[in-house]
């Protein structure tokens, strides 16, 4: 787990944000701190990975933190939270590199969203530092090859003779994973997003909606049958921000939740897991 600490001068906001994530498994809270300036102090030394920071702090804001972090460099991901609403306050947070700006009181879901994001940035930050240079052969001489539990998914792939709907489909194949809708597709191919919808099922037989999910979907279950990754995180890697939703499509369409599944992967449509 990675390390986060919370600063906020409410004893009552921090027992709340704990409760609220307690079952997640990115981060473990270490400390906690009821001042500007002694928060800001711990950050300096000891560079935790995510601090939540209230906004309105005694001694120093939570935005004059930021600002000290940013200057000088600091590795430590911020979330900021508040009490107001204020479009002002958001703004400021992001100029000085917050990752997210969650109200009070909380919802588990923005929450989420945000460490989920600070997750997945600690994550690729671990990868750069970890991964030889491209090239790099290692000590043997020889070039390394990725062990078989390293096999990456391939999604299938759909081959159709229509121009603009072939697009289609190798942007979504590439695209997937992230918060795409027919509109980007749309705009990619430089057609009106009622035609590129009509047309895409006329072509395929399917919906671009269902098209995208089945995509999503066969990735996730790969993902629980290939990892031992969290459903959380799968979620998040196949483009769902919701985990709630990720696990309502996942049951509609694989007939079980995602844990079931991972117990026992049988897949209802007849493909192999």
């Amino acid at each position: 787990m990675y390390q986060a600490i919370i600063i906020d001068d409410e004893k009552w906001v921090v027992r709340s944000l704990i409760a609220t994530i307690r079952d997640q498994e990115f981060f473990e809270i270490t400390e906690e701190f009821y001042d500007g300036l002694s928060g800001l102090q711990y950050i300096r030394e000891h560079q935790p990975d995510l601090a939540f920071v209230d906004v309105r702090l005694p001694g120093m804001g939570g935005l004059e933190i930021l600002q000290f972090a940013h200057t000088e460099g600091m590795r430590t991901l911020f979330i900021m939270i508040s009490g107001h609403a204020e479009f002002a306050y958001a703004q400021k947070a992001m100029f000085h590199n917050a990752i997210g700006y969650c109200l009070k009181p909380f919802s588990r879901s923005e929450l989420l969203d945000s460490m989920q994001k600070a997750y997945r940035l600690l994550e690729n930050r671990t990868k750069e530092i970890s991964s030889p240079p491209q090239g790099e052969d290692d000590q043997s001489g020889k070039p390394e090859n990725p062990a078989p539990s390293q096999a990456a998914f391939i999604p299938k792939h759909l081959v159709s003779g229509h121009k603009s709907v072939q697009m289609m489909i190798n942007y979504t194949e590439q695209h997937y994973r992230e918060d795409i809708s027919i509109t980007d597709v749309s705009d990619y191919c430089s057609i009106n997003a009622n035609y590129a919808s009509q047309v895409f099922r006329q072509e395929t037989g399917i919906t671009f909606i269902s098209y995208l999910t089945s995509l999503r979907i066969d990735h996730a279950a790969w993902l629980l049958t290939h990892t031992d990754q969290t459903v959380l995180l799968i979620s998040t890697q196949v483009g769902y921000s919701d985990y709630f939703y990720f696990a309502k499509v996942f049951k509609k369409v694989m007939g079980c939740t995602p844990t079931s599944y991972r117990e026992n992967p049988t897949d209802p449509r007849g493909e192999n897991p």
